[in-house]
């Protein structure tokens, strides 16, 4: 699919998706909403200048399933992390700035981990150089060095489960074939 093609492609999806919300909106699908909406979006989308939506090539849905399943794990085990420290001598919690390479190119897949990340307790998005890909994160507890390193190995396993569930133009474009 040329990038052509994928820009129209994003669009006619985030249209779809407006749609959508226009109809729940107005809680009714007759066709004289349906037309409104699209004529509502049709005049609406090119004069807000909304960007493009990345499109995923392919999603595998097993994989997604283990990404999702290892994310709440993630979730459950910081949250029992962070509320014994809250709870266990508070004022001795140390943390810690860290870089952290991401290998993703996909827009998609950066902000799945920034919201990942967002959404842990004890970790926090501070910035994201996209250009580069890298992300700065404040993360706690971090006590030593192997803590820190273990804490930006875990931000690296949530990228990596995210690109085997979602595979994406930019980070997998398709072979030419000659």
């Amino acid at each position: 699919m040329t990038p052509a093609l994928r820009r129209i492609a994003s669009r006619l999806v985030m249209g779809v998706w407006l749609l959508a919300i226009w109809l729940l909106l107005w809680g009714r699908a007759d066709a004289l909403t349906v037309i409104g909406g699209a004529v509502v979006i049709a005049a609406a989308y090119p004069a807000s200048r909304l960007p493009a939506v990345p499109l995923v090539r392919r999603i595998r849905p097993l994989r997604l399933a283990l990404a999702v399943a290892e994310f709440v794990w993630d979730l459950l085990l910081s949250s029992v992390v962070i509320g014994w420290h809250s709870l266990y001598r508070p004022g001795q919690v140390r943390s810690a700035i860290l870089d952290v390479d991401m290998r993703s190119r996909s827009e998609v897949i950066l902000l799945g981990v920034t919201t990942s990340i967002s959404l842990r307790p004890g970790t926090i998005l501070i910035d994201l150089d996209a250009e580069k890909a890298v992300l700065r994160i404040h993360a706690m507890p971090v006590r030593s060095a192997q803590e820190a390193e273990t804490t930006r190995y875990g931000v690296v396993r949530t990228e990596e489960r995210l690109m085997s569930a979602f595979v994406t133009w930019e980070d997998a474009p398709p072979k030419e074939e000659g």
